[in-house]
């Protein structure tokens, strides 16, 4: 669909003596109902999307959000088309395709942000040998990563355990229910801050420059509904610019949607989104995200058909 990023670049490049909050994208015609899937409950890095969603629905659009308790399942209902859109890691859209789904790589959401964490006695990747290590699910692309990293870079067995959802693996951590597990950025800040000094972050070089977030879409959903797509994508970008200008604007849609966030760490938590994940990037970003994960499970052998990202790309 060349003509969403026509349309795009049109609005975003070609006005670039306006500011982000002053940029109107033209209401489209046709049905403004979509559904954006989560793979997770709501968490930091989709406050943008939340922002956008609450000031589309003022003017009119119905967009909702929907949570799963399994990456999985997020694609699945993104491929039938239950929901039209889907904030995805890279892993089960790909999967997804091999096996005849019709869905497309659209733009970025922010670049890796999992962290390895532990308690304080487990030092670095060799303490992990057979103590409780937990994951968000045994095909999450992260979860796939840590799981082959372990076992091939750090040759070690660790005890996984599933438990999906990064504040149930927190709490699973503080109750002293598992050793160590991976959390995003936000939820590691979080805890930190509720438990200073307790846990630590276990060194993983460059593993999880791959985990990124990118949004999907249905395919034949947006070929039907192409002007629809196009203002969605470029209201998400509008989004991204405005909290590159001003990043307070999340601060109250933080407060409301993630409650128990410490209100001191929220304005760092958004800082280090920006500055260390690269977070909401304002020209939607490029392909390197899915680039990096395809050859990182290909090399690995977990991607045993070739895939040619350039044909996911829309």
């Amino acid at each position: 669909m060349k003509k969403i990023a026509f349309a795009i670049l049109a609005v975003f490049f070609f006005v670039t003596g306006l500011r982000a909050a002053e940029v109107e994208v033209l209401k489209p015609k046709g049905n403004l109902e979509i559904k954006l899937g989560h793979p997770s409950t709501i968490s930091l890095y989709d406050m943008p999307a939340v922002l956008t969603h609450e000031r589309l629905n003022k003017n009119g659009w119905n967009v909702k959000s929907v949570e799963f308790t399994r990456t999985d399942l997020n694609v699945q209902a993104l491929a039938q088309g239950t929901i039209q859109i889907a904030n995805s890691q890279v892993m089960d859209p790909v999967r997804a395709i091999q096996k005849g789904a019709k869905l497309s790589f659209l733009m970025e959401n922010n670049g890796g942000e999992f962290l390895m964490i532990a308690k304080n006695e487990i030092k670095d990747c060799k303490d992990t040998d057979g103590k409780r290590f937990a994951i968000h699910g045994e095909a999450a692309t992260t979860s796939l990563a840590a799981k082959l990293w372990l076992l091939s870079e750090c040759k070690v067995k660790p005890n996984i355990m599933v438990i999906p959802g990064g504040e149930n693996r927190i709490i699973a951590l503080q109750n002293n229910q598992i050793d160590a597990t991976l959390v995003q950025l936000g939820d590691w800040l979080n805890l930190d801050a509720q438990a200073p000094g307790r846990y630590h972050i276990i060194k993983t070089g460059n593993l999880f420059n791959i985990s990124g977030a990118s949004f999907w879409a249905n395919s034949d959903w947006s070929r039907k509904n192409e002007e629809v797509a196009i203002a969605y994508i470029a209201e998400l970008l509008k989004t991204f610019r405005m909290v590159h200008a001003n990043p307070k604007i999340l601060e109250p849609v933080i407060a409301k949607h993630l409650p128990d966030m410490p209100k001191h760490i929220v304005a760092p938590a958004i800082k280090a989104y920006l500055e260390v994940v690269r977070a909401w990037p304002q020209n939607g970003g490029d392909t390197s995200i899915l680039d990096d994960t395809v050859k990182f499970f290909t090399d690995s052998g977990e991607l045993k058909t070739p895939v040619n990202t350039k044909e996911i790309v829309d």
